[in-house]
């Protein structure tokens, strides 16, 4: 998340102003990972018409890409046409190849996902999820 601050900050400030709305949706695996958690809180009360931001606990909630998860993720406050999102994927390599692939076949075009992965980049990915996912943002489209 933190990289994601920075660009954030830039986006609501004067030089961002033709940035579109940002949801973040931050995934930890405990509450005690959750980090700057009163700034982007700050930065969502300031700017409630451009930032919006939630997190997802796994340890409580499950898996990123379980039903009810997924309702959470495609839940957002602005909602973008399909065409008019962009998806920036940060993660272990699982689940952000699940989600990438989940978001293809639901036909979201390459250039409208980025990625970073960090570890487990040759972890199979669970075609169930998969599936999941790309109903989820299909049934959002």
């Amino acid at each position: 998340v933190g990289p994601c601050i920075g660009a954030i900050e830039k986006a609501l400030s004067g030089e961002g102003s033709s940035f579109p709305p940002i949801d973040l949706i931050a995934s930890y695996r405990t509450e005690e990972e959750v980090v700057s958690k009163e700034h982007l809180d700050r930065l969502q009360i300031e700017h409630p018409d451009k930032f919006s931001w939630k997190t997802i606990v796994t340890k409580e909630q499950g898996r990123l890409s379980s039903s009810d998860n997924l309702k959470e993720l495609t839940s957002t406050k602005f909602h973008c046409e399909f065409d008019n999102t962009h998806y920036h994927l940060i993660g272990n390599g699982q689940m952000v190849s699940e989600f990438k692939q989940g978001l293809q076949k639901a036909g979201v075009s390459d250039d409208k996902v980025t990625v970073e992965m960090y570890f487990n980049h040759k972890a199979d990915v669970d075609a169930e999820a998969v599936e999941r996912i790309a109903a989820a943002v299909m049934e959002t489209a």
